[in-house]
């Protein structure tokens, strides 16, 4: 015991102490087979105090799914599930749940040389350092790609939303 009594607890405020925990979290829908314009990728954001998961993809104006919203941000909030057919999660420190913010809030539009999968890639490059790399064809970024490099990530570190991986760096790339 802490030496503590029921006399001298009943003067002593007791706090209890939680362990603030952020995981980030990259998905793809698609398996590596797929055709080449098929799939989704996103980003979801875990809150452990709250346990709210939130959702973050790049989607076009153009998309029969959303609404076009003119020349406001292309990234969409809340509309995936909050996992995939592939998924791959990293715990965040304080300067990367940071780092996440500054993404997120960035205004990105859609374009077929920024895709849903090369905005996810980045903002896991962005915030963890760690490539998972969407690069198809011609250089152009895909679910499906997405999908091979997060099954090779897994294979060396599985991860889960429980045992997130843990990056022993804070990133100091930029934009």
């Amino acid at each position: 015991t802490l030496g503590l009594t029921k006399k001298n607890v009943t003067n002593t405020q007791v706090v209890e102490i939680k362990k603030y925990k952020a995981v980030l979290g990259i998905h793809s829908n698609t398996s590596p087979e797929a055709g080449f314009s098929d799939g989704h990728a996103w980003i979801s954001y875990t809150n452990s105090n709250t346990k709210n998961i939130t959702t973050y993809g790049l989607w076009p104006d153009t998309h029969p799914d959303v609404p076009n919203n003119g020349s406001k941000t292309d990234v969409r909030i809340g509309m995936e599930k909050s996992s995939g057919q592939y998924n791959r999660y990293y715990e965040l420190t304080p300067n990367q749940r940071k780092r996440w913010k500054e993404y997120s809030n960035k205004k990105a539009e859609w374009k077929y040389t920024r895709t849903c999968a090369s905005w996810a890639s980045n903002a896991i490059y962005y915030v963890v350092n760690e490539d998972v790399d969407a690069d198809d064809l011609f250089g152009f970024e895909t679910p499906r790609e997405l999908s091979t490099h997060i099954i090779e990530l897994e294979k060396k570190n599985k991860t889960s939303l429980l045992r997130p991986y843990i990056s022993n760096q804070d990133n100091s790339s930029s934009f």
